[in-house]
């Protein structure tokens, strides 16, 4: 079974979740993208923690975003450094 989500408004915000039957039993493997093409795979046992992840990552989006910023900002400079 496959679920795929789809916001209009935003287009390449999106989500698949996949069903997969493992030894364990029944889990859902959720691939989630946000606005800025970010990506996460993560796998949830339930179909409403499936939701809430979903929910709780579009929701962080902005924040990751910045983070992801300043990240990149550190890592150029370091690079700088080591070509001087």
């Amino acid at each position: 079974m496959q679920v795929r989500g789809y916001d209009k408004r935003l287009y390449k915000r999106d989500f698949k979740v996949t069903e997969e039957v493992k030894s364990f039993g029944i889990t859902y493997k959720i691939e989630m993208w946000d606005e800025y093409g970010c990506k996460r795979t993560i796998y949830e046992r339930t179909k409403e923690l499936v939701t809430e992840r979903v929910y709780d990552w579009w929701e962080e989006t902005e924040e990751r975003n910045e983070k992801n910023k300043i990240e990149q900002k550190v890592l150029n400079n370091l690079v700088k450094k080591e070509i001087k």
